[in-house]
């Protein structure tokens, strides 16, 4: 028997209570003002969550941690398409992420779905117990009643957060003149980092899509940027009207014009927002070859071998804003491989290796020879 009610009469902490003490299984969906945020429980041991914002979803966070690259998610999603096997048993059979590291953020959207539900004062609950669970995949296992402690430590503080932010998905002024929060070697989260893409105008949601899904810890880092003054809260800041199937539309217009760099640029962003739709990855595959057979032109019409022109410590990454793909690649660099060989014995896709020692290059990182 399903039990629904409102969350103004049985907050969602209560409601897991109610779960975990029967030890029931199924999914515990809750709903506020157009969000859904759901739980697969079994046993009373929670193992997956999920949401219909698109920045908490596992293939955005993969691709946004720097995980898996965007036209690997794709591909992986076809898989998923294809087979029904869920995409995070894609993604390890696909030799893309460990289980290890897959189980942990998994683990981090249950902690983060638990703490953001227990803060709701409003909505919906739906716990509809089954004795056939649906399938998904690699699983966390977290207690509820670990989950709730976790959510009961951190809601004082979360509702001073979103008094502060106001919302998931707002926006960031940096002063003038402002100092970046330097990095530190001992931080749980990178400050430095946080604020340089807060700055880039990248919203609240998407920066904690970038640190694995750690919406807690992000967001705690921007509100004390904000409470401190070093960053300013948008209040003019309305939803983006930019949806992925427009990116991919720019797109196809830059590369008509000739401009294959810039298209590849907005159909990768569009891919990033949308990577599920299907004129969105057709549109990325198309422009991506043409970029490729570019770059592959200029490139590879003789014989290079590329040279390392500087180190590559982790700020420095952040700063000129490379992959995890491309630091990967500079490393292998070492004056004697050309660049058809490194290029082909990359771990990744012969085309993804060549645009990003291209990218390299244009950021003086290497030289092409």
């Amino acid at each position: 028997m399903s039990v629904r009610g409102a969350l103004s009469t049985m907050p969602a902490e209560d409601v897991l209570e109610w779960v975990g003490r029967r030890k029931l299984s199924g999914p515990v969906t809750f709903e506020r003002r157009g969000t859904v945020r759901s739980l697969v429980v079994e046993d009373g041991t929670i193992v997956w969550a999920s949401s219909n914002r698109r920045d908490e979803q596992l293939g955005v966070i993969m691709v946004s941690s720097g995980l898996v690259a965007d036209r690997a998610l794709a591909d992986s999603l076809e898989t998923r398409a294809e087979t029904g096997v869920p995409l995070g048993k894609v993604l390890v059979m696909a030799g893309l992420i460990t289980e290890h590291d897959l189980i942990d953020i998994l683990a981090t959207k249950i902690r983060e779905t638990v703490t953001d539900v227990c803060t709701w004062s409003e909505g919906t609950f739906d716990a509809v117990p089954k004795t056939q669970m649906p399938a998904t995949g690699v699983n966390a296992q977290l207690p509820i009643e670990i989950c709730i402690t976790v959510a009961r430590r951190r809601m004082p503080r979360m509702r001073e957060i979103m008094h502060v932010l106001g919302a998931d998905d707002v926006l960031f002024y940096a002063p003038p003149a402002i100092t970046p929060p330097a990095a530190g070697s001992d931080e749980v989260i990178d400050l430095a980092r946080i604020w340089a893409l807060a700055a880039d105008r990248r919203s609240a949601s998407d920066i904690a899509a970038a640190f694995a899904g750690e919406r807690y810890a992000t967001f705690d880092a921007l509100a004390h940027m904000v409470e401190s003054g070093t960053l300013i809260v948008d209040r003019r800041y309305r939803e983006r009207t930019n949806s992925a199937v427009e990116l991919a539309a720019g797109a196809r217009g830059r590369l008509r014009q000739g401009d294959r760099a810039g298209a590849l640029a907005m159909a990768t962003q569009a891919l990033h927002q949308d990577p599920s739709n299907a004129e969105v990855r057709k549109s990325f595959a198309s422009i991506e070859r043409a970029r490729v057979a570019e770059v592959a032109k200029q490139l590879l019409s003789r014989h290079r071998v590329p040279r390392r022109l500087r180190e590559l410590e982790a700020s420095a990454s952040s700063e000129l804003g490379l992959s995890t793909v491309e630091v990967e690649l500079a490393k292998r660099i070492d004056g004697r491989w050309d660049l058809l060989s490194l290029v082909r014995s990359a771990g990744v896709r012969e085309a993804e290796a060549l645009l990003a020692f291209a990218h390299l290059a244009e950021v003086g990182v290497v030289d092409l020879g």
